[in-house]
C-alpha cells in the first residue's frame, strides 16, 4: 500500500465559491444607503422672497438673473418678449418607504417645490411675475 500524506484542499475556483460573501460586502456598501432614505431634486434653489424686489418697467432682466441665477428655462413670447422660468423641487423619503411591512406604516415622503415665471417685454424691462410654492 503507498504511502498516504494528508494535504489541504485545493481551494475552491471563483465560480464555486460561496455567494454570501459578494451578498455581505454588497450589504456592507447598500445599508447606509437605504438608512439615508432617497432624495431628489429637480432645478436649482433661488430665493423667491427676491421676485417681490423687482420694480415693473425698471428692473431688467440682466439684474433678475443676477439676483436668482441662471433660470432652468428662457421662451421668447410671440409678442417679443420673454418668459423666464425657475423651478426648484425637493423630494426626500423615509428609510421605511422602502422596507416590505413597514411601508405600509411609514410611506413619509417630504416634497418642496416653488415655481416662478417671471415676464418682460420686448426691451427686456420686468413685467410681472407667477410664483406658486407648495409643501408636501
Amino acid at each position: 500500500m503507498e504511502n498516504m500524506i494528508a494535504t489541504q484542499p485545493h481551494p475552491l475556483p471563483r465560480t464555486l465559491r460561496p455567494r454570501w460573501r459578494i451578498s455581505l460586502k454588497l450589504m456592507v456598501l447598500v445599508i447606509p444607503v437605504v438608512l439615508a432614505g432617497c432624495a431628489t431634486t429637480v432645478g436649482r434653489d433661488y430665493d423667491q422672497t427676491k421676485v417681490g424686489q423687482f420694480v415693473p418697467g425698471q428692473t431688467t432682466m440682466s439684474q433678475v438673473v443676477a439676483a436668482l441665477g441662471q433660470p432652468q428655462e428662457q421662451e421668447t413670447e410671440s409678442d417679443g418678449g420673454t418668459r423666464l422660468h425657475y423651478q426648484y423641487i425637493s423630494s426626500q423619503s423615509s428609510v421605511g418607504s422602502y422596507i416590505p411591512g413597514v411601508s405600509l406604516i411609514d410611506h413619509s415622503v417630504s416634497t418642496k417645490g416653488k415655481d416662478t415665471f417671471l415676464f418682460f417685454d420686448a426691451h427686456g424691462k420686468y413685467v410681472r411675475a407667477e410664483n406658486n410654492q407648495s409643501n408636501m
